[in-house]
């Protein structure tokens, strides 16, 4: 049985494994540009995987719980196609340049930002659905420093190895 708290549970974990390989990335690399954005990205992380663990704690126990067993693993494979929502599949020691990498955090962003754009369908309460937008708007704020980045990089053809791990 899928439940709205089930969708929670799986922000909760994008957010954690997203704070979790930033963190990584950041510990990996020597530009203090990146380092600081990857370090500012992981704090976003974990602000928002506290929010829906506060979602958790909220809807907890409400009558109105639907299970989406039925339709939830058909809805959520025709959105996500073959995005697995998840980090854990990248082989970051194969990376050997920064806007490899770039370009790996701005997907799993965009997986993200879909996500949550079908949570919203799923919410009902005012206040979760503006603070999930919160979020959403945040996540949006990241794909667009992470492209930032690669076009500065690109435009300026700054040498890989002053960005690389």
């Amino acid at each position: 049985m899928f439940t709205k708290n089930d969708l929670l549970d799986i922000a909760v974990k994008m957010e954690e494994n997203g704070k979790a390989v930033y963190d990584r990335a950041r510990g990996e690399i020597k530009n203090k540009e990146l380092k600081s954005l990857l370090e500012w990205m992981g704090q976003e992380e974990e602000g928002h995987q506290k929010w829906f663990l506060q979602q958790k704690e909220t809807q907890a126990g409400k009558p109105d719980e639907k299970d989406f067993s039925t339709i939830l693993p058909d809805v959520l494979q025709e959105m996500m196609g073959e995005n697995t929502l998840s980090l854990d599949d990248v082989t970051f020691s194969e990376i050997t340049h920064t806007t490899q990498m770039l370009k790996i955090f701005i997907e799993f962003e965009n997986d993200t930002l879909l996500f949550y754009e079908f949570l919203e369908t799923f919410l009902q309460d005012k206040d979760a659905l503006g603070g999930l937008e919160k979020i959403i708007q945040e996540e949006r704020a990241h794909v667009e420093k992470l492209n930032e980045m690669v076009r500065a990089i690109e435009a300026h053809s700054i040498p890989e190895e002053n960005l690389s791990f």
